[in-house]
């Protein structure tokens, strides 16, 4: 996962990151609130952790922000003390989770991937994940299409799941790129579009097969599943003029 950790106390925020990384997991910390808020237009996250109490720009205006902007991004909420009012104010939706600190990492990473599974599409059922018509085998790295097995290598298999597991949701390309090739990689552009060019062509993730896979301006890639008569009507699933780009300009 890919997590935006929003806690001023430097060394709380390190024990946290230290917690998930272990796990396998990639973090980004922002001491200050408005520095996260900066990077919200070109970068996306697949959880954020925000200390309520947050000076400056709070954690409760934070929340309220991110839902203002449509961010779908869920948020586990740390809180000083077990205050049920506090709590009730600061859950921002129904994908939302709290944490009273001092943080258990035990339990800092089950309550966050518990989160990340209410919020995600589709459903991770053991060493699978189903969504549609797609299921894809994370043990062997198959993946079938109505029953049907389709060849993808590691890379389009991760790029995949990436995206089918984010379903309506933007994708920044340093999302994409930590995703599938790794945090410090130096994947060009031209590669990242390929391979997603590649993946809607072996999954077919067309307007004509009830799906839109198509650049974000300046920011990355989104994956739509259309309604049946979006889908019949390939005009009507279409973005706006301002998202969409040829790929070589995003």
């Amino acid at each position: 996962m890919r997590v935006a950790i929003v806690e001023d106390d430097r060394a709380v925020a390190s024990e946290m990151m230290e917690a998930l990384t272990a796990d396998g997991d990639t973090c980004h910390a922002f001491v200050e609130a408005k520095s996260f808020v900066h990077a919200l237009p070109r970068e996306s996250f697949d959880a954020c952790i925000i200390d309520l109490s947050q000076p400056a720009l709070g954690g409760p205006a934070l929340i309220r922000l991110l839902r203002e902007r449509k961010q779908t991004v869920p948020a586990l909420i740390l809180v000083s003390r077990d205050s049920e009012l506090e709590i009730i104010n600061a859950l921002g939706s129904g994908n939302d989770d709290f944490l009273v600190k001092p943080v258990r990492p035990v339990e800092l990473r089950a309550r966050l991937r518990a989160m990340v599974r209410r919020a995600t599409p589709g459903r991770a059922d053991g060493d699978s994940f189903k969504y549609d018509r797609f299921i894809f085998d994370m043990k062997t790295l198959a993946v079938k299409d109505r029953g049907v097995e389709v060849d993808l290598t590691q890379k389009e298999f991760q790029l995949a799941v990436l995206l089918l597991g984010n379903v309506g949701k933007p994708l920044s390309r340093g999302h994409i790129r930590e995703a599938v090739w790794g945090r410090n990689s130096e994947v060009p552009s031209r590669t990242l579009d390929t391979h997603v060019s590649r993946v809607r062509t072996k999954l077919s993730l067309r307007p004509e097969s009830g799906y839109l896979l198509a650049p974000v301006y300046s920011y990355g890639y989104r994956l739509e599943h259309l309604k049946m008569a979006d889908a019949l009507d390939p005009a009507k699933g279409s973005m706006s003029p301002l998202e969409l780009a040829p790929l070589s300009a995003v």
